[in-house]
């Protein structure tokens, strides 16, 4: 019996290896014939690395498109292929148009690495500068761009003001885009890279106005009198840009509205205040009309730069319009909610009640990071209000008697500015926080009775306390709580 189990195992591998070479013979035999698909060239593209070499120094255009095809999904599956640098290098001024494109995106990922080499092809990529083909003239300038020499910095800003006036809006901002690599490269470059991005400032497709804005602000962030020319220029093309173009439009023309216009009087604002009862500049009015409809991208780094900007300009009346996408945003996932959670807060902090509705939404979840949990009960802390605290009382009593720690200690926060705000929901709190007294977590107990100390101290619980209950009975209540106080902290509250 174990013959036969040997045998039928030998007889399965040797099928398997048979199929391996079949399947490798077809994908060659369609090579050859012209047959070939892009997937092809991911299935055991590394083991053939061995004929790369050979490949990129034969004479037919044909293999060392091959080969570069290769390299380039070995890239892409994460392996490193920085050792056929010197080989590919050769093949920078090849006729083939389809492999030079293909050289160039190779020499993108490796040109900081070998830096030595990079610089033999420095002549050719000039050459390349004032090709016909946008894509190898981008490319090019990409490239050289990436070779952290400071000796060809100089070449390097030559080719950039030449192609900063490019035909191609491609070109023009990958031109843009080399702005603040030469400015991390050599700073003694600044005077000349302000004069090539001043005259590109000017910039009319949305394509390449978010590329000029970032090279702007890395170049001289402080000159914003520059702005006043293109301003409305800008808030037009704020939609059109791409979103990354839309993050550093938006983050320009805040910086800029925060110096030039009036901070509308959010202390005056009734609740009932309508955003179109708040005269504005009519500039003013433009950007906030223009950043509004950013707060419904799918990108989120747009709608929370686009919250800031309302945030920093908009009315408090007008706030309300952020809630819905910024709760949005940080339901969508983990990282988000890091950072929204922060704006959230600090939105809440000046107009809650824009955040009334969501109130659920900030309700802590087992799967929250303890960052996040923190967050979530400080908003809900600052959305204390009589709409709210029924439903939030309930829910955080609860967090009282989970096993996290930190969460239940933050609940009795809420719960004690629940007691001093909410006149109707102080003594369900009061009952809450007294429960809390036996707690075998001396952190949580000490902050219980802490709270309770508070709210007899500054009348909360004398104003509240039921017509047939006397203040001396509530404080017999906490008196009785003594005798169950596990720590040394929460039994010092009750005597004092």
């Amino acid at each position: 019996m174990a013959e036969y189990l040997s045998r039928a195992m030998a007889f399965a591998q040797d099928a398997a290896k048979l199929s391996v070479r079949l399947s490798e013979g077809l994908v060659d035999n369609a090579l050859e014939f012209g047959l070939d698909t892009p997937g092809s060239f991911y299935d055991n593209a590394e083991y053939k690395l061995g004929q790369v070499r050979t490949e990129l120094n034969s004479g037919t255009e044909k293999e060392k498109l091959t080969a570069m095809k290769r390299l380039l999904a070995c890239v892409a599956k994460g392996h490193d292929v920085s050792e056929y640098f010197a080989d590919v290098v050769k093949n920078v001024a090849t006729g083939s148009l389809e492999v030079r494109r293909l050289v160039y995106m190779y020499l993108l990922r490796y040109a900081e690495q070998e830096q030595d080499l990079a610089l033999l092809s420095v002549n050719t990529f000039q050459r390349d500068v004032a090709d016909t083909d946008a894509v190898i003239r981008a490319m090019a300038l990409r490239v050289m761009s990436s070779i952290r020499v400071p000796a060809i910095g100089t070449i390097v800003v030559l080719a950039v003001r030449r192609l900063s006036t490019d035909a191609s809006a491609h070109v023009r901002r990958t031109a843009a885009m080399a702005v603040p690599k030469l400015l991390r490269l050599d700073s003694a470059l600044r005077e000349e890279l302000e004069e090539v991005v001043s005259g590109m400032l000017g910039e009319i497709s949305p394509l390449a106005v978010g590329a000029v804005v970032r090279a702007f602000c890395a170049v001289s962030p402080q000159r914003l009198a520059c702005v006043h020319t293109h301003f409305r220029r800008w808030c037009a093309q704020l939609g059109d840009a791409d979103e990354w173009g839309q993050l550093e439009l938006v983050r320009l023309l805040t910086a800029y509205a925060r110096t030039q216009f009036a901070q509308p009087d959010s202390e005056g604002s009734s609740s009932s205040e309508q955003p179109g009862n708040v005269q504005l500049d009519p500039d003013h009015a433009l950007l906030l009309g223009a950043v509004e409809p950013l707060l419904n991208s799918r990108n989120r780094a747009v709608v929370a730069g686009a919250a800031a900007a309302v945030c920093h300009l908009a009315p408090a009346a007008h706030l309300s319009v952020v809630a819905r996408p910024l709760v949005r945003v940080m339901r969508s996932s983990r990282e988000a909610a890091h950072v929204v959670l922060a704006s959230i807060l600090l939105v809440a902090q000046r107009r809650p009640s824009v955040f009334y509705p969501h109130v659920r939404s900030f309700f802590v979840a087992a799967a929250d990071t303890p960052f996040v949990r923190r967050m979530k009960l400080n908003v809900l802390s600052e959305l204390v209000a009589p709409e709210t605290a029924p439903l939030m009382v309930r829910e955080v009593a609860a967090y009282t008697q989970g096993s996290q720690e930190d969460v239940a200690v933050g609940a009795v926060s809420v719960l004690l500015r629940c007691a001093q705000h909410v006149q109707e929901s102080t003594i369900d709190c009061l009952q809450s926080l007294l429960l809390l007294s036996s707690d075998v977590r001396a952190a949580v107990s000490a902050a219980a009775m802490r709270a309770v100390h508070i709210l007899l101290v500054d009348g909360t619980v004398r104003d509240a306390r039921p017509a047939q209950m006397t203040l001396y009975d509530m404080l017999c209540v906490v008196a009785r709580t003594l005798d169950t106080c596990k720590g040394d902290v929460a039994r010092a509250h009750v005597i004092s």
